[in-house]
């Protein structure tokens, strides 16, 4: 072969130009494949972020509501009302009712006059209520 001659190629321009292109696009098919996962993957925590800022945003108001309850029980009435509902206490000008069912009324008598007719009565180690029952009849109780 000589200068003058030239190499004409086997594959025509518009052949190139198509396999170019199928290249082209099959990149691309590729780079979106590729990229689904991490799309995913980013959708899915973002749920999760929004669901844990609810979770937030709820007990942060529950805290709020706590500390408010918290201030309001440092008020001198707050504590007075607790003090008197936890030792049983009443005030002068308040009442407290008891309703006493007749069963256990009758029940109790029937203890009483147990301890009232046994003089001879045995304070024991693990019985606390029969123990005060026994003091009360034998020490403070005058018929």
């Amino acid at each position: 072969m000589s200068k003058n001659s030239q190499v004409i190629s086997s594959i025509s321009r518009k052949s190139k130009l198509n396999i170019t292109i199928m290249v082209f696009i099959l990149f691309i098919i590729i780079s979106i494949l590729v990229s689904i996962n991490p799309i995913v993957m980013m959708i899915n925590k973002r749920s999760q972020i929004a669901s844990l800022e609810d979770k937030l945003n709820t007990i942060r108001k529950e805290n709020i509501e706590l500390l408010a309850i918290e201030k309001s029980l440092y008020d001198d009435e707050v504590i007075k009302q607790e003090a008197l509902k936890q030792f049983n206490i009443s005030d002068s000008e308040n009442k407290i009712v008891y309703k006493v069912n007749e069963i256990d009324k009758l029940k109790r008598d029937d203890d009483s006059s147990i301890i009232k007719n046994n003089e001879k009565a045995v304070y024991s180690n693990n019985n606390l209520w029969e123990n005060l029952k026994i003091l009360y009849y034998k020490e403070i109780y005058k018929p």
